[in-house]
């Protein structure tokens, strides 16, 4: 029993970062009608910039003094919030830019931009931020406590319950209010939400706005949780991500997330299951393979849709 209740929290805790930055691939792919590999790199902006105002002593403490000691929330929640909100002006001025013109180009040309934008933004943060080299941690980060007797970091608490409180969020606006309704509209059929009279141009930015912002959050929790804090760190994240919207399948909001915690289950379960077999170093590659079947079987994903165009 309590090996299971390990592999359930152990879950949990990865999946408060990868469904982050899954409903943000997920949000673009169901404005923009593309996949959005750029989605990592606009995440790690927002921690770089998180620890650049750390660097440069952007934090006032209680004192009302200057202070690059970090010791409470208070001192991480204003470069935290600044950090995603350069994300998110930066995910908005993407679309405002570039996206807003190539709205109406076939899906492998906005691939490729993506991709450009990987590297645009990688060669931006250096020079942005200079050798900022702080690692982002919160000063909870070590401390633990014991949940149905299964050690766990406060920082993976506090990480799980914000993750959750904003999914559960996007959710309810998504349901029930007018950007809501115009988000579904747009991932519809988005000539005819503008036929509507919806403001197509304003619901692709605020999508691409909030998908930068839910990828820098990730980004500077993940970075706070595993220590490491470089160009490449979101990497992983954001391959799982993509993973896990093709198994939940990318025509509906949950099935991704559905597919994020299968995939981080899966990452937890499997080496278990094989380490009896002695071959837990295996685990990636039977999950992967195991991935790919069911993709294969249903190639819309688990929870996908299959869709249908009248001519």
């Amino acid at each position: 029993m309590t090996n299971i209740i390990d592999v359930i929290m152990n879950s949990l805790i990865a999946f408060s970062f990868l469904s982050l930055a899954t409903f943000g691939i997920v949000l673009i792919f169901k404005t923009s009608s593309t996949t959005n590999f750029a989605q990592g790199s606009l995440g790690i902006l927002g921690a770089f910039a998180t620890s650049y105002f750390i660097d440069r002593q952007g934090v006032i403490d209680i004192t009302g003094q200057p202070s690059v000691v970090v010791t409470s929330w208070t001192q991480l929640f204003i470069p935290m919030l600044a950090g995603i909100l350069i994300s998110f002006i930066a995910g908005f001025l993407i679309h405002a830019v570039i996206f807003k013109n190539a709205r109406y180009t076939n899906v492998a040309t906005k691939q490729i931009i993506t991709m450009g934008l990987v590297i645009v933004i990688t060669g931006l943060i250096p020079i942005a931020f200079g050798g900022t080299v702080t690692r982002v941690s919160f000063p909870f980060s070590k401390n633990t406590i014991e949940l149905f007797g299964i050690p766990m970091s406060i920082h993976s608490l506090i990480t799980l319950v914000i993750a959750a409180v904003i999914i559960l969020g996007l959710f309810l606006l998504l349901k029930y209010t007018k950007w809501g309704l115009g988000v579904r509209s747009v991932a519809s059929n988005e000539r005819v939400a503008g036929l509507m009279g919806i403001n197509t141009d304003l619901i692709n930015a605020l999508s691409w706005a909030i998908a930068g912002a839910l990828g820098a959050l990730a980004a500077i929790t993940y970075t706070a949780a595993i220590g490491t804090l470089t160009s490449s760190t979101m990497i992983d994240v954001q391959v799982n991500a993509f993973y896990a919207s093709i198994l939940g399948g990318f025509s509906t909001f949950f099935g991704p997330l559905a597919g994020a915690f299968l995939l981080t289950t899966g990452q937890s379960l499997f080496p278990r299951l094989l380490i009896g077999l002695n071959m837990a170093q295996w685990s990636n590659t039977f999950l992967y393979l195991a991935i790919m079947i069911a993709v294969l079987i249903k190639p819309v994903g688990l929870f996908g849709k299959k869709v249908t165009k009248k001519v």
